[in-house]
This record gives structure tokens, C-alpha cells and sequence, in this order.
């Protein structure tokens, strides 16, 4: 299956200056960008297909500033990138970003809905009013040239003082003018982002319009001992904890040589977990009683703690997972999840090996 990521889904109206990166994955496995093929951004919005931009590589992503974006309105927009315009990701549904409006543009009431019929009966009115100012005015006859200024004629005597005047009667108030119709409401901007395909409460919509840091798989880590239990800390923001054997130095990996093998390692948890990440653990290595074999999971707690996971736990129930017929089975299913929760593999992994969804 063909998807994608974007690093930024929230921008400002006239902000030309940001750069939008796009990764595009097949099978979970990020593709290697071709720099002889054309990527092009195709953009559509609720009213249809509105542009195609192309896009450019940098660092095996694909790369559009949002200056080729300028003439789009605020508004949430769906897009998908083709490849030479025969291959599209993602697979399925869109892509998303948001242009929300800046600080000048300030929003005024809410203009109702009329109908073409109403809106051409007062076009016909106003035309009607003004043929009528037009003809009074061609009733009246051409004004004259203006004539010489006359002579200046002399000082008239002063007038006396009039007598003050009665103050007059207030008049009446007016009547009320009659209330207008009212007009026809408007669609939500949470209703508009349903009608997209998107599902979700308006919690959920209003938390997709808030800027968000890319969350991946982790490549790195580093050990934090002030803790404890001692934590690893990896690159993606997860942490991760083993309270049993809170500052066990084989456990952490402390002070262990860089050797790297396609074998899950007994005690080495932060290793094996970036092994499996970058790839040189396989979930072919995981069906291999050779690659994990008993020795290789004894060492695995339930009581291993990942901190700010990238996914929940409880999406899925493990009991049943199983990568092969090493003689602890309980151990595989706490192996799956923490992995689950560390970002690492796809929800259909975990479900070959027997997780299933809640």
C-alpha cells in the first residue's frame, strides 16, 4: 500500500516562506526518490481538482515552498502526488493541509444565503431605479454658459432683533422597520471537514488544525541515569524504562561496543529496538528460531514501561501474538507491544503475528 507523510499541515495565509516535505512510503518502507521521474502536487478542495504544482528533491523528500501556494485561499485542502502520472500516493483517501487566515484578515458576519431567483429580482430592481434618475434627469433643459461676476452692490441697513421663537412640538418616533429574512446558516468549518472524508469529533478537527511535530520510528537514543529507573530517551520522543533492572548496565547497553548483527542480542534492549527499526531485524528475522530463540527473549518484562508512546497499547489485544515456537511464549507478546508503542512496524505487522484489533 502506497502512503505518505508531510512534516507540516498548518500554514498562514500569505506565508511564502514555508517549506512542505513529503515522504512517500510503499509497504511502510519509505521509497527512494527517482530524480529522472516528475513528482507532481495535485490540489483539490470540496468544489474539485483546483492545480498541480511540481515538486522538487532534497534529501530523498519531495520539497514545495508555499509561495507556489499563494493564490489559495484559506480553506483545508486534500492532495496527492503522482509519479510521472502513473503512479499516486497515497492509496487511499488524500493527503491534508490547512491555510488558516493571518492576523490582517479579520472575520466579518456571516453573509447569508439567497437564491438566484432573489438575487436577480433585486438586480432588476436597482436597474429599474436608476433608469427612473436617468430619465428626470433628461426632462430638464441644458444649463446655460455661467454669466460675469456683477458689481458689488452697497451695504443694506441692519435689521433688528427678531424675537426669539417657541420651541416646537417633538415629533412623533417613526415606525419600526420590518425585520429582514433570515438567512440560510452556513456550514461549519468542522461539518466542511467531515464532508472531506475526514471522521472524528470537533476535538479531533480541532486538533488536526494545530501545528504538528512528524512523529517516526526512532534511529537513536541516548541513556539518562539521573533517573530511576534509568531512562532511554530515543530520537522519536518516546523514553523507555525497565523498572526490574533499573540501572542493569547490560540492560541499557552501557558501555557496550558498537558491534552490530542481524541476531537479537540477550540483554541489549535499547540496541535490538534500533536494530528492528532501521531494518537489520526483520519480522522474517522474528519467525527464525535462529535469529530469536528463547535466550534472546527471556530478559523481556512485562513491566517495561514506554513513556509518551506513539501509539496506544490498547488498540490492540496481544494475547495470541506469536513470532515462533520458542519455549516462552508470554515474552514474544511484550516484545510486540512495546514495538507497537514505539512507532515501529504497521498495525498489519503485529496483526500477522495474532494481535488483534480492538
Amino acid at each position: 500500500m502506497k502512503t505518505l507523510t508531510i512534516n507540516q499541515k498548518v500554514f498562514k495565509h500569505q506565508d511564502t516562506q514555508t517549506k512542505l516535505k513529503i515522504a512517500l512510503f510503499e509497504d511502510d518502507s519509505k521509497v527512494s526518490l527517482d530524480s529522472n521521474s516528475d513528482y507532481q502536487f495535485k490540489i483539490k478542495n470540496s468544489s474539485g481538482y483546483l492545480k498541480s504544482e511540481t515538486l522538487t528533491i532534497k534529501d530523498n523528500q519531495l520539497v514545495i515552498t508555499t509561495d507556489k501556494l499563494k493564490g489559495l485561499p484559506p480553506d483545508t485542502y486534500n492532495f496527492e502526488v503522482w509519479q510521472n502520472e502513473d503512479s499516486i500516493y497515497p492509496s487511499e483517501n488524500y493527503g491534508y493541509f490547512s491555510i488558516t487566515k493571518n492576523t490582517t484578515e479579520v472575520d466579518g458576519k456571516t453573509i447569508p444565503v439567497i437564491t438566484i431567483e432573489e438575487f436577480n429580482k433585486r438586480i432588476d430592481e436597482a436597474l429599474k431605479k436608476v433608469e427612473s434618475i436617468e430619465q428626470i434627469k433628461g426632462e430638464k433643459g441644458d444649463k446655460g454658459e455661467k454669466g460675469d461676476k456683477g458689481d458689488t452692490g452697497e451695504r443694506g441697513a441692519d435689521g433688528k432683533d427678531g424675537v426669539n421663537g417657541k420651541d416646537g412640538i417633538n415629533g412623533t418616533n417613526g415606525r419600526d422597520g420590518v425585520d429582514g429574512k433570515n438567512g440560510q446558516d452556513g456550514k461549519s468549518a468542522y461539518q466542511i471537514w467531515l464532508d472531506l472524508g475526514n471522521s472524528g469529533s470537533e476535538q479531533d478537527f480541532i486538533n488536526s488544525l494545530k501545528a504538528q511535530s512528524e512523529r517516526h520510528a526512532p534511529t537513536g537514543y541516548t541513556l539518562d541515569t539521573s533517573t530511576k529507573p534509568w531512562t532511554i530517551w530515543f530520537d522519536n520522543g518516546c523514553g523507555f524504562q525497565m523498572p526490574n533492572w533499573w540501572n542493569n548496565k547490560a540492560f541499557y547497553t552501557y558501555g557496550a561496543d558498537n558491534t552490530v548483527t542481524s541476531r537479537f542480542d540477550i540483554y541489549e534492549h535499547p540496541r535490538n529496538i534500533i536494530k528492528v527499526s532501521k531494518g537489520v531485524i526483520t519480522p522474517e528475522n522474528f519467525k527464525n528460531k535462529e535469529k530469536l530463540d528463547a535466550n534472546y527473549s527471556n530478559y523481556w518484562d512485562e513491566k517495561f514501561i514506554v513513556l509518551n508512546p506513539i501509539r496506544n497499547r490498547n488498540d490492540y489485544d496481544w494475547s495470541n501474538v506469536k513470532f515462533n515456537d520458542m519455549s516462552d511464549v508470554n515474552r514474544q507478546k511484550w516484545i510486540a507491544r512495546t514495538l507497537y508503542e514505539l512507532g515501529i512496524w504497521s498495525g498489519e505487522t503485529f496483526e500477522s503475528f495474532g494481535a488483534v484489533r480492538k
